[in-house]
């Protein structure tokens, strides 16, 4: 498995999509290998929290959350997920009441023409473009999958400003919107399937976020979540899948397992 930086990946992407030249790739076979791949593929995403780049600060920036932390530890942060472990519940849900607050007011203050965003948005329009396109794909392949370990809304603000349709499965909805795992939106007047996005949040929604800890597994693997990752694991192993990952850092046991399952069912990541 392999991961590429963010910016970079957005950008390769978006440009090799587009027959561009980022990294020196002169080699055509390589753009037409990609096509190729994507053209005939079950499309997934996941993203971490390295894919919003600079638009939205990083954990180490919420400042308010840090000193209520350091407060109940009585001391300096060492690890933020192992240190917030260590607390009592009560302790617990203080941290995260904070940290709530702190994300949401964040998300209030995003400047959506951030560069970094706009990558975002390029790379998905090229996608979009290859998907429209490809006259070979079955209809199961019109849908796109992104899981994203995010609570943010930025990948939905994306989709929306490209008029693309998408739906929004987490925890926090999932028993009025597991229907959308299978669902894929169909122009009657054109007689075609549309190219659909499935966002899953897999550590919740603002609304619902799983506080980020050493035990988040256990979290994510109660009933409420853990349809999510059943359907992630299915939807990884079936044939001709291909998965991008941008922005994630590898540290989440339970999301690497499901890579490392399917990558011996065949899955290109």
């Amino acid at each position: 498995m392999c991961c590429l930086p963010t910016r970079l990946t957005e950008d390769y992407l978006a440009s090799m999509l587009k027959g561009g030249n980022i990294m020196e790739l002169s080699d055509k076979r390589e753009l037409d290998k990609i096509n190729k791949i994507l053209s005939s593929s079950h499309i997934n995403f996941l993203f971490g929290a390295g894919v919003n780049g600079r638009a939205l600060p990083q954990m180490n920036q919420l400042v308010e959350t840090k000193k209520i932390l350091e407060k109940n530890l009585g001391r300096k942060i060492i690890h933020f997920e192992q240190d917030v472990s260590t607390l009592s519940q009560s302790k617990k849900n203080a941290v995260m009441k904070r940290f709530t607050k702190e994300l949401k007011d964040a998300i209030e203050k995003i400047y959506y023409k951030h560069e970094d965003r706009n990558d975002i948005k390029e790379m998905f329009s090229s996608i979009n473009s290859l998907v429209v396109q490809t006259e070979n794909r079955n209809n199961t392949m019109k849908q796109i999958n992104i899981y994203t370990t995010n609570y943010d809304p930025i990948i939905e603000t994306v989709l929306d400003d490209l008029g693309l349709l998408y739906n929004v499965v987490s925890s926090n909805n999932y028993s009025n919107h597991d229907k959308f795992f299978e669902m894929i939106g169909y122009d009657y007047k054109k007689r075609r399937y549309l190219p659909t996005y499935l966002i899953s949040k897999i550590h919740g929604d603002i609304d619902d976020p799983i506080l980020p800890n050493i035990t988040k597994h256990d979290e994510v693997l109660l009933s409420k979540r853990f349809e999510i990752l059943f359907i992630m694991r299915a939807q990884l192993s079936r044939f001709n899948s291909v998965l991008f990952i941008i922005g994630y850092s590898g540290n989440d046991h339970h999301i690497n397992e499901l890579i490392n399952g399917a990558i011996t069912f065949g899955i290109t990541v």
